[in-house]
């Protein structure tokens, strides 16, 4: 008796201290966050880049979260994003290492933090239905010093872009100043000097991507015989570069092996090079710098033009015809643009009118994406075919599956002009420029934006112009505005996130579940059109019946329409029971499907373990016995 108390007081003993252990552990170790990300896309971790930009921030930066987690109207998917947001803005704050602090705000109506969020710009959104007041903050500002910057609604649908959208507020509010963009080539992109006397014209205005380009950053123009890119540039855009010399050419290949950041629009029909008049049948449209690319292990095709029958864009022909052009490409998401990019993954749609095909792989020591693809029957045509639609031929083009029409270049690029800089044209006594003056090897990691069409650029391809009250307003038809303002955003940024991917999908569907539900709706579409097929024939039946009766026999069914009514709803009936027991099958199959799921994540990990204690008890027993 004395023994099993004691035994029952040491087991009891036991349990207390083991508990105390454990309070004491989680007291310890209650402010250190460990995590093991299990996700095969790697959801919940930060890319080195985001790391790296965050701990070298030169100053602190606040994060404030706007969320109404008051709002009663709030559905469930809803809070599960919030959750993972706010999950993501800690890993941010923890991994900055206390660059970054992170502050959460509940704006409650007329409440100081609703003010605050209101000043910020946040955007609110309603939720209580049509016709309620804006209800709902969730946006995020970030705050450094003086200067600020926010999100002013941080869109569901954007979830897999997060980590460059934070990286990039984090960015913008710690810069010191405004990134220079240059502008060089052959279009008139930059509006030229106005005269007084003159009306505006196209000339003297800028174009609408330079226009808004103009609100961020400092734009400044570059000729395009420049020997020598100005000091300070940080991103160059190389536009339609139509008989550049090579002395120009290795001005940018100079600043490429600096670690500078190139997009280059080359065309082989640039139609936007036309002058108003001047027929389509002019052979100076074509624009390429093959003479540098050719380094990187890629070229330009110069006279072919992609044509694709599944990316044909509709085009009005004149006389009132309208027909779908295979080189007028409209390329569109899911299809033609890389989703987990971030330059096309939020885009729904491009128009490149007679784009060219990227061909080649690039050189050692540089790696290449493709952002913007043709379907995998594409061909390319010649460019004379293109520039007369009716007689274009796709079946005589040359195979060009999945051709290559928008790429990104990076890493250390050689150099295109490995005995220096060309010598000028007509110049025979020229001084050689000093070994040392020019670099033969990359200092620097650079990029390349390689886009081979030029027109998307134009107002005319993007953007609807209308008039309102003598104000011209521009509408945006396509994606073509967003792609170009993307592209230079991830160039002029940190180099450390330019090569930055989208986070992936953070809901999966049960892929088993709707690969059974796809092959019931298939089945039930066949017997559904079996059923639809039976019913027209009956009444094609009882009409040719119906038909061949006197006037005075309309209302009495004779004795061949009553065998056929009878017919018909055996027909019917027997059809109908096919049908449930298709429906019957599949509820089956998806409710063993979702019975077995659930005893996998219910009873897995208890059976693991009980079979890991029992067989380590009949160890303990095999060795005591031993």
């Amino acid at each position: 008796m004395k023994k099993t108390t004691s035994k029952r007081f040491a087991g009891l003993a036991g349990v207390l201290i083991v508990l105390g252990i454990l309070i004491a552990a989680n007291a310890l170790f209650a402010g250190v966050r460990w995590r093991k990300d299990l996700t095969a896309e790697r959801l919940y971790t930060l890319a080195p880049g985001t790391v790296d930009m965050l701990r070298g921030l030169e100053r602190p930066v606040t994060l404030k979260f706007y969320f109404s987690k008051s709002n009663p109207n709030l559905p469930g998917p809803l809070k599960n994003y919030v959750q993972r947001t706010l999950d993501f803005l800690r890993e941010v704050a923890g991994r900055s290492g206390g660059k970054v602090a992170l502050e959460i705000w509940d704006p409650k109506p007329d409440s100081d933090a609703e003010e605050w969020a209101q000043r910020y710009g946040l955007t609110p959104q309603s939720t209580g239905g049509l016709g309620m007041l804006p209800d709902l903050y969730l946006g995020l500002v970030a705050v450094s010093g003086t200067k600020e910057a926010s999100i002013p609604f941080l869109d569901p649908t954007a979830e897999s872009q997060m980590e460059y959208l934070v990286a990039r507020l984090v960015q913008e509010v710690v810069r010191a100043q405004r990134p220079r963009i240059g502008i060089m080539g052959a279009l008139p992109v930059l509006a030229e000097p106005a005269s007084p006397f003159m009306p505006p014209t196209q000339r003297t205005q800028d174009w609408l991507f330079v226009t808004e380009l103009k609100k961020q950053y400092e734009v400044v123009p570059v000729p395009l015989d420049a020997e020598e890119i100005p000091a300070g540039v940080d991103t160059l855009l190389l536009i339609h570069p139509k008989e550049i010399k090579d002395r120009a050419l290795f001005a940018v290949d100079q600043f490429l092996l600096k670690g500078g950041r190139v997009a280059a629009f080359v065309d082989p029909m640039c139609i936007s090079d036309k002058e108003e008049g001047e027929p389509m049948g002019m052979p100076s449209l074509s624009s390429d710098i093959n003479r540098l690319s050719r380094a990187w292990g890629v070229t330009v095709e110069t006279a072919r033009v992609v044509a694709d029958l599944a990316a044909a864009t509709p085009i009005n022909l004149g006389d009132g015809r309208a027909e779908r052009l295979p080189t007028w490409l409209s390329l569109r998401a899911g299809q033609n643009l890389d989703r987990e990019e971030i330059v096309t993954g939020s885009l729904e749609s491009l128009m490149l009118p007679f784009p060219g095909a990227i061909v080649g792989s690039p050189a050692e020591g540089l790696e290449m994406k493709t952002l913007a693809f043709a379907s995998s029957n594409a061909v390319t045509v010649d460019a004379f075919q293109a520039r007369n639609p009716a007689d274009l031929n796709t079946r005589s083009g040359q195979a060009a599956p999945a051709a290559a029409l928008a790429v990104r270049i990076s890493g250390r690029f050689p150099t295109a002009f490995p005995d220096g800089q060309p010598r000028a044209e007509g110049a025979t006594n020229e001084t050689p420029v000093a070994t040392n003056a020019w670099l033969k090897t990359a200092e620097k990691d650079g990029v390349v934006l390689l886009v081979a069409d030029a027109d998307l650029l134009a107002n005319d391809y993007s953007a609807r112009a209308i008039n309102i009250f003598g104000q011209t307003l521009y509408q945006p038809f396509n994606d073509n505005l967003n792609f170009t303002l993307n592209l230079a955003e991830q160039l002029s940024g940190d180099p450390a996130l330019i090569g930055l991917r989208g986070r992936g999908q953070f809901n999966h569907p049960f892929d088993r579940v709707l690969a059974l539900e796809q092959a019931a709706q298939e089945q039930w579409q066949e017997e559904e059109e079996k059923l639809q097929s039976k019913l027209q024939q009956a009444q094609q039946r009882l009409n040719e019946l119906q038909s061949a009766k006197s006037d005075d026999q309309q209302l009495v069914l004779s004795p061949a329409q009553k065998t056929e009514l009878e017919k018909f709803r055996k027909e019917r009936f027997e059809t109908q029971r096919q049908l449930k027991e298709v429906r019957k099958n599949l509820r089956h199959s998806i409710e063993k499907l979702g019975l077995t799921l659930k005893v996998l994540n219910l009873a897995a990990v208890p059976l693991l373990v009980a079979a890991f204690g029992i067989g380590l008890g009949w160890r303990r027993r095999k060795r005591a016995a031993a």
